[in-house]
């Protein structure tokens, strides 16, 4: 079974010709110009891309078959996708973010500290929130403190700074 990687979410319409506002879940938005055609959740259909274009952080798609505002309407709310064979080849220490989602954080001492449940991108760097039973961590993804991360075993090892985990 092929995996779907979600890279929007379609949160409203534009004008009366079948227009999505999509809410990029990418950090190189202009990707979406490479893409030929993205899966669409309500109906697991392959759409193919006829139109994009860019504004105020939003990406605008007019996607096949998506002919006027009503149509375009009943996608609201939903995501589109890509497979994962149409992901790009990242930098060595880049990941994905659905690839940090779930796993489990260490401390450079072995103590299990709990799995990141949320990623936060800041600007700056991004933030991992990381909950336990008991805790909940907001974890910066910065060189000092992320020291390794394993996609294979969903293993990632922190430094311990000072004030981390208070």
């Amino acid at each position: 079974m092929k995996e779907y990687i979600k890279v929007g979410k379609i949160v409203n319409t534009h004008g009366v010709k079948g227009y999505v506002k999509c809410m990029p879940m990418t950090d190189d938005t202009e990707r979406f110009e490479e893409l030929k055609y993205v899966y669409t959740e309500k109906d697991n259909l392959k759409r193919l891309i006829e139109d994009v274009w860019y504004q105020k952080g939003m990406v605008y798609l007019k996607l096949k078959d998506i002919d006027d505002m009503k149509t375009a309407e009943s996608f609201k709310e939903t995501h589109i996708s890509i497979l994962e064979d149409q992901l790009r080849k990242l930098p060595e220490d880049s990941y994905y973010l659905f690839d940090l989602e779930g796993m489990d954080v260490y401390s450079s001492d072995g103590e299990h500290i709990g799995k990141i449940s949320e990623i936060y991108q800041t600007g700056a760097n991004d933030v991992y929130e990381v909950k336990n039973n008991r805790s909940s961590y907001l974890i910066p993804a910065i060189k000092d403190v992320v020291k390794s991360v394993n996609i294979q075993d969903k293993k990632m090892i922190i430094n311990i700074i000072e004030g981390l985990l208070e």
